[in-house]
């Protein structure tokens, strides 16, 4: 009788402890399980089975996540939850999403913040083998825009690297069934309680948060952090100088989740320290140690007297750097006052200068002090040396341009943290040479360019515009202040090219200002007429050009005086234009899944212009066609990595002289992958056509289309959400807006982010001729709640 009470008491008392909670305390906040402050998220989290620690397989019943009592989640509150089990221990990249196929929906629902708590419990418990990695995803579907509390909410604890995978959007609700290929990486996990699970009295080895694995400039008396084991009472921290070692800490035994040295650590070394977990059931086994290495020594260059010189180097490409730091430093006490910032920790370095003009940079700069990810660090350039040093520049930006320089003379350079204490950052520092006056400063002068054979600019030309003038005969430039153009000619090969500037970078008085235009001209330089402007755009597609003309090329920078770049330029060809370029030659898929890659997309011709078919409007691009059997066919467009191509899919039925819209879809963005599920009639021909989203000529980019046929579930089809067209783009003084009673308003906002106007129930036609010349962003907020962002340009 005794045996069998003290075995009810036993179970009775493993039943109420049958939960697991990770990362209790953390009162960190971040975008798991859910984003409280977009519209709508979707998150995948890994907890790994040796930090769950379960004593067994067992049936998970619900789980808890946590934050602020306080906290509103009245607008964040409708989710969908998933369980899953894998192998995966991290994610590997933006778009490596654990599959929908391979979890389990465990919730559907409205919750709630109760005192700090929000808690699910499931209708039918998961079962979890204790074997595998366990995955946890969410889905939060509010509508709206910087919900509750214009900030997220949920605490989080920090987690191995990737080890979740985040979206939020306030206008795209993703599909879990397909979740978008730009997904962020987070190195952080939601404080999480897995209820049913019976811990391991054995604890499991604790995860160090600081300092990280192979981190550098750890200060010599660091308060060392991990992840709390669940169920432990304890920790033993040991350290040493060699891999395994205890020379500097041999098993010290702490009641929390710190350790702070008695002694510091010496400096510039490599340390490696292991934390064990100690429960009642016995110590975590297999524990793995990190490495850091502590910071080094004050200095040398602490002082304005010992000052290290610099190598200039002969040109802006920074060939020879100089490697500095300013923990450890001190205030030098001595010098001017900075004309930003405090100075607490500056150190110094010295140059010769060898031209009237030299641009500073700070390159690769990296916080290693107590304030994490603070990198905001100033430098000051003085004349007459350090007994009399006189302020002859001031920086904001990490670099900036010195003119009226002395050659021969000694400048000292004073680099250091804006902040106070705990703001420490390590760096490089490079002195460039600019460049002399541009010989191709006049249109007579133009620098000849060599026009390539393809679009992969393998053959660029250097150019820049510091002290160059304004040519004064030429035409007035598009947009902005021609004060400084330079020139280039080419001789046309085909009736259309493609300008591009790459590498452009500031190099005038006005640090990070990298606004270059140009302008194209033909008639030569007597007779200047131009054929193209460049709207702002780094790369632009000039057309109806005379193979065999010469035509001539301005470049400039945007802003008036102090505003100068450099660059290179190129003149690329496009591919001759594919076989499915018309919709008459589209090409068949016939056999699926159906999968082309367009690699010769760009020489597109757009021979049919705007295709109005549908209410958003597209681009003329490439065609594909097939014959429906009665399912619902789904085309998928991606994109290679980097591609700044911003597509738009279109499907019509009928003929290719009478199209008859079915869809269209374009809502995500350069790069992005945009999804359309079309239902079909069986023998039915459709055509699919890829082509960019704006009104203007503008060229594709290469693609890959997959097509696929098959009849979805109602619960796995979404409604597409359908963007509104405005044209012209770019406008004179009125934009219109296509289905604009769907409309609630219309907020302008200029690149920089500022409102410049709100219009509440905005006819189609929209009078914006107070605006400047240059880019803008419409934002089209829906009368069903969601929001629209377009890019219009007003010449």
């Amino acid at each position: 009788m005794t045996k069998f009470l003290l075995s009810c008491l036993l179970f009775l008392s493993m039943m109420l402890n049958a939960q697991i909670t990770l990362g209790a305390g953390s009162t960190n906040v971040g975008i798991a399980p859910i984003s409280t402050y977009y519209g709508y998220s979707y998150v995948q989290q890994i907890f790994t089975k040796e930090e769950i620690n379960a004593n067994a397989a067992g049936n998970i019943t619900g789980l808890k996540f946590y934050l602020d009592p306080s906290m509103s989640i009245a607008n964040s509150s409708e989710w969908a939850v998933y369980l899953g089990q894998t192998t995966k221990t991290s994610f590997t990249s933006v778009s490596d999403w654990v599959p929908l196929a391979q979890l389990t929906q465990v919730f559907s629902g409205t919750v709630t913040n109760a005192n700090g708590v929000i808690e699910i419990t499931f209708a039918t418990p998961f079962p979890y083998n204790n074997m595998d990695n366990l995955v946890v995803a969410a889905e939060e579907n509010s509508a709206g825009y910087d919900n509750n509390n214009f900030n997220e909410v949920m605490y989080v604890y920090p987690g191995a690297a990737n080890s979740s995978i985040t979206y939020r959007n306030d206008d795209e609700n993703p599909d879990p069934a397909s979740p978008p290929n730009n997904g962020v990486l987070k190195d952080y996990k939601s404080v999480t309680t897995f209820e049913g699970l019976i811990p391991n009295p054995i604890p499991a080895c604790p995860s160090v948060t600081y300092p990280a694995n192979n981190s550098t400039f750890v200060p010599l008396s660091p308060t060392i952090t991990w992840n709390g084991s669940p169920g432990a009472v304890s920790y033993k921290v040991s350290i040493g100088t060699t891999s395994g070692g205890t020379d500097v800490a041999n098993q010290v035994s702490v009641t929390t989740n710190s350790f702070t040295p008695a002694t510091p650590f010496p400096s510039n070394t490599n340390l490696y320290i292991k934390v064990v977990a100690v429960g009642t059931g016995g110590e975590s086994s297999g524990c793995s140690e990190i490495m850091f290495t502590t910071a080094p020594p004050a200095p040398a260059n602490d002082e304005c007297a010992t000052a290290i010189a610099l190598t200039v180097n002969p040109d802006l490409n920074c060939g020879t750097v100089t490697s500095g730091y300013t923990i450890g430093a001190t205030d030098s006490g001595t010098s001017p006052d900075p004309c930003y910032g405090t100075p607490d920790d500056d150190v110094w370095f010295s140059f010769v200068a060898t031209s009237t003009n030299h641009k500073i940079s700070l390159l690769n700069i990296q916080s290693v002090g107590s304030e994490p990810d603070d990198t905001d660090t100033y430098f000051q350039v003085f004349s007459g040396g350090c007994g009399a040093l006189s302020s002859v520049y001031c920086s904001d930006p990490s670099s900036g341009t010195l003119t009226g320089l002395t050659p021969g003379e000694t400048y000292l350079v004073r680099v250091y943290s804006y902040y106070g204490t705990g703001s420490n950052q390590s760096f490089d520092i490079c002195v460039g040479t600019l460049p002399p006056p541009p010989t191709n400063d006049e249109c007579a002068t133009a620098i000849a360019l060599t026009v390539n054979p393809d679009l992969n600019c393998g053959t660029v030309t250097a150019g820049h515009t510091f002290e160059a003038t304004d040519s004064g005969t030429a035409p007035d430039p598009c947009y902005g202040e021609a004060d400084d153009d330079v020139w280039f000619s080419f001789v046309a090969t085909e009736t259309k090219h493609k300008i591009s500037l790459s590498n452009v970078q500031s190099i005038g008085t006005e640090p990070d200002d990298t606004y270059v235009y140009f302008q194209v001209f033909n008639g030569g330089c007597g007779a200047l007429s131009p054929v193209y402007c460049s709207y702002g755009d780094l790369s632009g597609t000039v057309s109806d050009l005379t193979p065999g003309e010469t035509y001539l090329v301005r470049v400039y920078s945007y802003n008036g005086a102090g505003s100068n770049q450099s660059f290179d330029i190129c003149v690329g060809t496009f591919p001759p234009p594919p076989a499915n370029d018309d919709c008459a030659g589209a090409l068949i898929a016939n056999t699926f899944p159906y999968t082309y890659v367009q690699n010769d997309a760009a020489g597109a011709t757009n021979n049919a212009g705007i295709i109005d078919v549908c209410d958003n409007w597209m681009n003329d691009g490439t065609w594909f066609t097939f014959v429906g059997d009665g399912n619902t066919f789904n085309i998928t467009v991606t994109m290679p990595a980097g591609s700044d191509f911003d597509p738009q899919i279109g499907v019509y039925s009928g003929t290719c002289s009478a199209l008859s819209c079915e869809n269209t879809v374009d809502v995500a963005g350069s790069g992005g992958t945009e999804t359309l599920s079309i239902p079909t009639l069986a023998g039915n021909t459709y055509y699919v056509n890829v082509g960019h989203y704006s009104s203007s000529d503008e060229e594709e980019g290469a693609f890959t289309v997959n097509i696929t046929n098959g009849t979805l579930g109602t619960s796995d089809v979404k409604a597409e959400k359908k963007s509104l067209k405005v044209y012209p783009n770019p406008f004179s003084d009125v934009i219109n807006i296509a289905d604009a009673a769907n409309v609630k308003s219309v907020s302008v906002s200029d690149v920089s982010g500022r409102l410049l106007k709100v219009i509440d129930n905005p006819g189609s036609s929209l009078n914006l001729g107070e605006l400047k010349q240059g880019m803008y962003f419409l934002i089209l907020t829906m009368k069903d709640g969601s929001k629209q962002t377009v890019k219009a340009i007003k010449k």
